[in-house]
């Protein structure tokens, strides 16, 4: 990730506006909320392309250890069970867009880096998958991490909002459009 793509992402992540957020504007509040929306959507994908991967390998290891053969025809044959999958759980479950985040190439480009072993999927043995597995869980628990403080934060300025409107500091119908 670029420095100042990181730096963005501290802005927007910056969890001490919810230390003062009844002086901040509503304008800017919605603002932050917004901008802090996009970032938790582009974690989300991140967070499951880097699960399909994931899924993907730790098929492929379990298929193994079962005593399968390695080829790609079996695997490819499996991609739309592997990646159909029940969805996880333990997380927090919100509304996910239908569109595809602003920077998601920068995504796809960054989770196909960290598993650049799946080209080699046939060649590679099982020491190597489990060590690509165990890469991308460290990564997808960091980006799961980056994702639940931004729904905080996010949380943490909807309510502000909402209080500003039930106390009446804010004319709700100014956000009914014209």
């Amino acid at each position: 990730m670029s420095e100042k793509q990181q730096r963005r992402d501290d802005r927007i992540l910056d969890a001490e506006i919810l230390n003062n957020v009844q002086t901040v504007p509503t304008g800017d509040l919605r603002t932050r909320r917004d901008e802090c929306r996009e970032l938790e959507s582009e974690f989300s994908y991140a967070r499951r392309l880097l699960q399909g991967k994931i899924d993907i390998l730790g098929s492929e290891l379990k298929r193994r250890s079962e005593g399968g053969d390695v080829g790609m025809g079996d695997l490819v044959g499996r991609l739309p069970s592997i990646l159909a999958d029940e969805p996880r759980t333990g997380g927090a479950t919100r509304l996910l867009e239908s569109d595809l985040p602003a920077n998601a190439g920068k995504y796809r480009r960054y989770t196909e880096r960290l598993a650049t072993g799946l080209a080699h999927i046939e060649t590679s043995t099982p020491e190597e998958l489990t060590a690509m597995v165990e890469e991308l869980a460290t990564e997808e628990r960091k980006v799961s991490e980056d994702r639940r403080r931004a729904q905080k934060i996010i949380d943490g300025l909807n309510a502000e909002l909402v209080r500003r409107y039930q106390k009446g500091d804010e004319d709700p119908s100014s956000l009914l459009g014209n």
